[in-house]
């Protein structure tokens, strides 16, 4: 059994159902089968789904697509954005690390990703690479640490130690966006949250 083998068949006993894709052609398929036209769609921050084109999907499928990355948004209107993804029909992210004995891996600046995963979207699906499988916790948060969480402070243009550094400090840094760490090793409701696995290596 090789690690995503193993990664599936904990999930599937921690209530989390799994797939496997091949390539982003796969991933819109999917997406066209599986949201009705009209649903409420909100998305969390994501290099992965930007890769895949599913930004630009959602804007030119017929939904209700509430687009965070609209340019004309202001700060308020944002934060409607953001309380919004809670009533959605569905909810898509990625994920930071999904560890080999089933367990979901997030960390987040202000919990406007992590938090509608947790609760409140009827359907959530986290599509990532096999590049974010790990072996264990330790493995997760390491690859959070010295992976994800510096490139994204890069992304960001934050004034972080993990910048220069290139790895997590447990800095106090005001420009900080590592507050919000979410385990999810379980769901009370067994079809809301769905992982989809793409054979690709995709984000950080």
């Amino acid at each position: 059994m090789n690690i995503l083998e193993k990664t599936i068949k904990f999930l599937t006993k921690n209530g989390i159902e799994a797939i496997v894709l091949d390539s982003s052609k796969d991933v819109l398929a999917y997406l066209d089968s599986n949201i009705k036209d009209s649903s409420v769609v909100g998305v969390g921050d994501s290099m992965t789904l930007e890769s895949l084109g599913i930004y630009e999907y959602l804007r030119n499928r017929n939904l209700v697509f509430l687009d965070k990355y609209d340019t004309k948004l202001s700060k308020p209107e944002k934060k409607d954005i953001y309380l919004r993804n809670f009533n959605a029909d569905y909810f898509l992210s990625s994920a930071n690390a999904i560890s080999s004995d089933g367990k979901i891996y997030n960390l987040d600046g202000n919990g406007s990703r992590v938090a509608p995963i947790i609760y409140g979207p009827k359907q959530v699906l986290i599509i990532c690479g096999t590049n974010k499988i790990v072996s264990n916790d330790d493995e997760a948060i390491s690859r959070i640490k010295k992976i994800a969480a510096p490139l994204d402070a890069i992304r960001l243009g934050k004034h972080t130690p993990c910048t220069v550094k290139g790895e997590c400090v447990d800095c106090k840094s005001a420009d900080k966006i590592c507050n919000y760490l979410s385990v999810i090793q379980g769901q009370f409701d067994e079809i809301r949250i769905k992982v989809i696995f793409i054979r690709q290596a995709l984000g950080y």
